[in-house]
């Protein structure tokens, strides 16, 4: 307490000190437990996997169910389902020349999201938001190698 005109004035106590204040996080490639977010503006309209050839309603339905689904998820619970990063270099040929003609084509991974079967959503991932790309039905942006052969 501080001394003014002989009175005695309690001197104003910051809500938290230096030390108690939370530090800033880094920059990391985690998803934070608010879960991921998803952006479509520059969806692939074009191409081999343009969101066009999505044209079921049904099937449309099921993919933004699915892609509902992630949004609470945490990335351990993401990687359990299937969905994965996936290098640049490991896309089909057809794939890495769509990048380059969206010019999309400078980024290091896609992000692939499972949503049935063979079906996937793939994504440029800015940290927790999602900037859906394309939907693959056949595993034609990254094919899986068959079984037993």
């Amino acid at each position: 307490m501080a001394k003014g005109n002989g009175k005695k004035i309690a001197k104003h106590k910051p809500s938290q000190t230096p030390a108690e204040k939370p530090a800033k996080q880094p920059h990391s490639r985690q998803i934070p437990a608010s879960g991921i977010s998803w952006r479509f503006s520059r969806a692939d309209k074009g191409g081999p996997f343009a969101w066009s050839s999505l044209a079921d309603a049904g099937d449309y339905k099921a993919v933004m169910e699915r892609l509902h689904c992630f949004e609470t998820m945490s990335l351990e619970e993401i990687a359990k389902s299937g969905s994965h990063d996936i290098e640049l270099s490991r896309l089909s040929r057809d794939a890495q020349q769509r990048l380059q003609e969206i010019q999309q084509d400078d980024i290091d991974s896609l992000m692939s999201f499972r949503v049935t079967g063979p079906k996937r959503v793939f994504c440029i991932r800015e940290r927790e938001v999602m900037r859906v790309l394309w939907f693959d039905s056949d595993h034609q942006v990254c094919p899986a190698p068959k079984k037993h052969t």
